[in-house]
């Protein structure tokens, strides 16, 4: 009697940990087939367990966005980015440190912010998603595809940079997370984007392409309010 409750429970015990390694395969081998293009077996199926009417609504809004025709390399002119491109980036001086915020307010002062245009025409959130998963590449799309995020773009201003472009302007942008209902600053932790970039026509008319930031412009607190659950940001 005793022996066969034994023999029972391992073979109670070998059918869990054999449906176990069944499953690991499976996720395994899920997570490494590719149904379409930056998306596995696994996610397809995690989608259509979990995705409700407007996950679906904006997942084929921005399979059309990523389905959008490149651009020629004839398409635009390239604008060139000033040698401290990388000093260039917005910053909100309520989150600088005390010892840096000097430092920060002295280059919002020499940029000289008050001469600035604020763009008459510019990139929408659709027009700057579809330049930054072009220019961005895979990582970008990935994100925007397995973590239910969108561009969404702030006040533009007019960049006199243009080279031989129809108009460039240069603006501020996010990352918003449609479960979250606001925006992130990191995909999953990687801090892979800027915060602005430049977007550029290369005639009337034309597609927005997306570049490294060329001029300095000043924090877009109202588009952080505006994608921040209330009483978060200010």
């Amino acid at each position: 009697m005793g022996k066969s409750t034994i023999s029972k429970k391992k073979k109670t015990m070998f059918i869990l940990l054999a449906a176990a390694s069944i499953l690991l395969i499976f996720v395994f081998v899920a997570n490494a087939i590719y149904v379409k293009q930056n998306e596995t077996l696994l996610y397809k199926i995690q989608q259509h367990l979990t995705y409700n009417s407007e996950d679906w609504a904006n997942y084929e809004n921005n399979q059309k966005i990523l389905a959008s025709n490149p651009p020629s390399e004839s398409a635009i002119t390239e604008v060139l980015a000033a040698p401290d491109k990388y000093d260039l980036y917005p910053v909100n001086l309520e989150t600088v440190p005390e010892k840096f915020k000097k430092e920060e307010i002295e280059k919002i002062r020499k940029a000289n912010f008050a001469a600035l245009r604020a763009a008459k025409n510019g990139p929408d959130n659709e027009d700057a998603q579809t330049a930054l998963v072009r220019f961005v590449g895979e990582q970008l799309t990935e994100a925007i595809i397995h973590q239910k995020l969108n561009i969404k773009v702030g006040t533009c201003y007019e960049n006199p940079e243009k080279e031989n472009n129809f108009q460039c302007v240069s603006c501020m942008i996010l990352l918003y997370n449609r479960d979250k209902n606001k925006w992130v600053e990191a995909p999953n932790g990687d801090n892979f984007m800027r915060n602005a970039y430049d977007f550029a026509q290369g005639s009337e008319g034309g597609i927005w392409e997306a570049r490294d930031l060329s001029m300095r412009i000043p924090f877009d607190n109202a588009l952080f309010k505006k994608y921040s659950p209330i009483g978060i940001y200010k």
